[in-house]
């Protein structure tokens, strides 16, 4: 600290807020330590309580892609997201990590073994449940970039499971006659309040996956993680499934079951479709909300919760010409945490939806007006919030102005994971935006 150089450590750069990168310091790229292991026989480094089979081992810098084909070489799946670029090890899982497994195995901090770091005072260290275990929980969730230079994740893995996916695509035939009045679109309404109200028991029977939502169409796209032939899945949404095939107000585009026999192969197919159909160089902007259980529990909260997720679809539609809500439940349902081995927000726990509103532009825009449309953004999860009152949001996906960042991001773990972030790098060579310890813009 001779010259008061900060890092800034970077992964694969997939992060909404720029925490990979800051003005005035070293940059650290990871994305070139690109090796893993399996083990199905691990010992972990001084610490038998956490010797394990089927332990996965990735260098910094793997893609999620990457991954699932090597594990799929030993018939294991690991538990990362449906974005195969982004690299898993990084902020990723450092801040959590969500994705189709999440409901059957936890978030991929849950199933994080053990670290090797190296910390602020140039010490490579192991880290795990018995060694320098307070810095091992903090990387469990509580953000990437922020404590240690991580440069090998050890993650448990497990045996494939057949990918089972309901898919259903439809326009609103009454959308064009309303024109922009979203808060008068029935069909929405009335599919949105079906889906909150099957969510419990679709969340009971491990059923992930998203369902999108525009003031013009909806695109469903459910999954289950099973070993069976898919009639798990089906049984789950036969109702819904009829429910929508029954409707009469929607224009139906696609509508059918698909099984896969494992991971990588399912987004290998979905992969190949995206690069047709999914927009890539654009701007965007997101606004976040984890939805907690109690909010499903009757009909007034449901109506409120209903209200709300459309009031934020119509009042995004105003501010861009491309928008959309997506209505995620991969939370980690049969994973508590209840001894708080992790650092992730206690809000995921009773989570069933993470609701995440977004927002994209072709062309650059002024920067009043990018700061006036990011600012809209912020305002449209507010009813969401008042349902929600002490929740948060996941702190890879949400909006970089958030101003109550500690609790909506940390939850009551904040304080704690401040000091460790003192006791760890006390001169804070690795602060970033909006991370445990960042100090605001004198940074």
């Amino acid at each position: 600290m001779t010259h008061n150089i900060r890092i800034s450590i970077k992964n694969t750069g997939h992060d909404f807020y720029g925490r990979s990168s800051a003005p005035d310091t070293l940059a650290i790229w990871t994305h070139n330590l690109d090796t893993m292991n399996f083990y199905s026989n691990f010992t972990a480094h001084n610490c038998p309580s956490s010797n394990g089979q089927n332990v996965g081992e990735l260098s910094a810098g793997v893609v999620a892609g990457d991954a699932y084909r090597f594990f799929s070489n030993y018939s294991m799946d690991i538990t990362g997201g449906y974005e195969q670029s982004v690299g898993l090890a990084g902020g990723f899982a450092q801040g959590g990590g969500v994705g189709s497994f999440t409901t059957t195995y936890g978030l991929m901090a849950d199933n994080a073994v053990e670290f090797e770091v190296v910390t602020a005072d140039g010490e490579v260290r192991i880290v795990n449940q018995c060694s320098d275990p307070d810095l091992f929980w903090a990387m469990r969730g509580g953000g990437g970039g922020t404590y240690a230079i991580l440069t090998k994740y050890r993650v448990q893995v497990y045996p494939s499971l057949p990918i089972h996916v309901f898919t259903f695509s439809a326009n609103f035939t009454e959308s064009s006659s309303l024109g922009n009045d979203t808060m008068n679109n029935t069909a929405l309404r009335e599919i949105l309040t079906a889906h909150a109200n099957n969510q419990p028991d679709w969340s009971a029977q491990l059923v992930t996956g998203q369902i999108e939502y525009f003031p013009e169409r909806l695109s469903v796209s459910l999954v289950l993680p099973y070993g069976d032939n898919g009639s798990k899945l089906k049984s789950a949404t036969a109702s819904f499934s009829q429910f929508l095939s029954n409707r009469t107000d929607l224009a139906v585009s696609s509508h059918g079951y698909m099984s896969y026999p494992n991971y990588a192969v399912y987004l290998d197919v979905t992969t190949a479709d995206a690069k047709v159909t999914e927009p890539s160089g654009i701007f965007s902007v997101l606004s976040t909300r984890l939805i907690p259980r109690e909010v499903f529990s009757s009909p007034a909260t449901v109506d409120g919760l209903v209200d709300g997720v459309m009031q934020g679809i119509a009042t995004a539609r105003s501010l861009l010409n491309l928008t959309g809500v997506q209505i995620v439940p991969e939370t980690p349902i049969t994973n508590l945490d209840s001894n708080q081995l992790t650092s992730v927000h206690p809000a995921w726990r009773s989570a069933l939806w993470h609701v995440i509103h977004v927002g994209e532009w072709l062309e650059p825009m002024e920067a009043d007006a990018m700061q006036r449309t990011t600012e809209g953004f912020l305002k449209l999860v507010e009813p969401l919030k008042k349902l929600s009152p002490g929740g948060g949001a996941y702190l890879n996906e949400a909006n970089y102005l958030e101003p109550d960042w500690q609790q909506t991001f940390f939850g009551s773990h904040y304080d704690r994971l401040v000091e460790v972030k003192k006791k760890y790098d006390p001169t804070h060579i690795f602060d970033c935006y909006k991370c445990v310890g960042w100090r605001g813009q004198q940074e």
